[in-house]
């Protein structure tokens, strides 16, 4: 999709770039959902696709630490190197997270951390579980 976007001259405006929270490195465990969190229920955070995931995320958490970021902001840096067309929007609740995002913009990823980010196993499990898409699918 990207490079049609590109040959059209028009932006790309990845939504929920940390992954509802997979990326920031600090769920590390489905018992920490209320009742009510979406993400109990969504197929990237139940079973076998959540202990895949954390892999991920594990690696994130990697190439964080060499860089003395956090892992949201690995993730969004390796999101910005990818070109000026791309701009993420991550949600959050709190003025500190806002903060923490903006942040990445000054992460500087080597090559050689952003092809290992390029190249991790892509998330197990769908995007929505079929609630969630009858929602989108009006």
């Amino acid at each position: 999709m990207l490079p049609l976007l590109r040959e059209l001259r028009i932006g790309f405006v990845p939504y929920s770039p940390l992954a509802h929270g997979f990326l920031t490195g600090t769920i590390r465990s489905t018992e920490q959902f209320d009742a009510d969190d979406f993400r109990a229920t969504n197929p990237r955070f139940t079973g076998e696709n959540f202990e895949r995931n954390l892999h991920i995320a594990d690696e994130v958490e990697a190439i964080a630490t060499e860089v003395g970021a956090t892992p949201a902001q690995v993730a969004l840096a390796w999101l910005l190197a990818q070109g000026d067309d791309i701009a993420p929007i991550p949600g959050t609740k709190r003025v500190s997270r806002v903060e923490e995002n903006t942040a990445a913009d000054a992460v500087e990823l080597t090559d050689d951390q952003i092809a290992k980010l390029d190249n991790l196993t892509p998330p197990a499990g769908d995007h929505h579980n079929e609630q969630q898409m009858r929602m989108i699918d009006r």
